[in-house]
This record gives structure tokens, sequence and C-alpha cells, in this order.
């Protein structure tokens, strides 16, 4: 379903549109692959009282982005509402549309600014190893430093004292 940024401008009720996504492929994004089972409302209203265009939805699904360490598909639950003025200059505050749009572009547009930077899965991870270097994790590599000795106190470990009787 497209949305036409003309019928949007010369509102003169209330328009509502239905968000039924069952999957949606982001492209060009490396924080987010893809919105999936996503439902909700999207609804375009005039207020007359400050003479604008508003703009009010309620969304939910799920997103699905990459591990940071192992680039694996991690399923976040999402449940947005928002009531907000609709802008059609970019530099201006508000929810931004500068032409027809479908009703997928404008639940990403909805969803983006709430895409974590950097998530991490809470199972164990398998880290990649080679031929003579492997990931470890930060907690194994604290382990391994407990048992080393500071090389500054090395020559200190090879010296024997002498009894004097």
């Amino acid at each position: 379903m497209v949305i036409k940024l003309s019928d949007i401008v010369n509102l003169a009720k209330e328009r509502e549109y239905r968000v039924d996504i069952e999957k949606y492929e982001v492209e060009n994004n490396i924080y987010i692959r893809r919105i999936e089972n996503v439902s909700g409302d999207i609804s375009f209203y005039y207020d007359p009282g400050d003479e604008e265009v508003r703009i009010n939805y309620h969304v939910e699904g799920e997103m699905v982005v990459p591990c940071a360490i192992s680039l694996e598909d991690i399923y976040l639950p999402f449940d947005l509402s928002d009531d907000d003025l609709v802008v059609f200059k970019q530099d201006e505050e508000g929810f931004f549309i500068d032409g027809d749009r479908s009703i997928e572009e404008l639940v990403m547009n909805i969803v983006l600014p709430e895409v974590p930077i950097k998530v991490v899965k809470n199972e164990k991870i398998e880290y990649s190893r080679g031929d003579g270097w492997v990931f470890i994790s930060e907690e194994d590599f604290e382990k391994g430093r407990e048992n080393e000795v500071d090389p500054r106190m090395e020559k200190l470990m090879d010296y024997k004292f002498e009894e004097d009787d």
C-alpha cells in the first residue's frame, strides 16, 4: 500500500492505515536486517487548533538485528506508540515525509530510531579460531592474566635467599 503525499498535505479529516507486515527486508543498514510480524495502525489527522498535520501510530512486532560478535540473527520485540507533528522539510523537528511512501517505509521510519547500535546474544558464543590465533572473551583473557607474573618482578622470583647460621 502506498501512502500518497498529496493525500496527507490536503487532509481534511483523519485518515487511518492498518499495518500488517509479515516480513520486510532492510537494505544497506548494518544495524538491522529486517522487521517481522508487525501489526498496528498509523493515522494522519489535521489539528485545526495548531493548523498542523499530525501522525499518531502504534506498531508492534520484531526487529531482527545481527549479534555484534557472531553476526547471528537476534530477534528483539518492539512496541512503539507516539503522536507527532508531520513535517515536509528535513531540517524541521517532527516526523519527516518527503514523498509517496509505502506503509513498510513509514514503519521503518518509526522503528529505525529504536534500533540498538550493539546487541550480543545471551547464549554461549563460539569464538572464531585459526592457525595460531583464537578470539577469546574478556573474562577468559582476565582469567589468563591472574597467574601471570609482572615482568618487572620476574627477576626477583629467581632470587635465592641465603640463610646465615
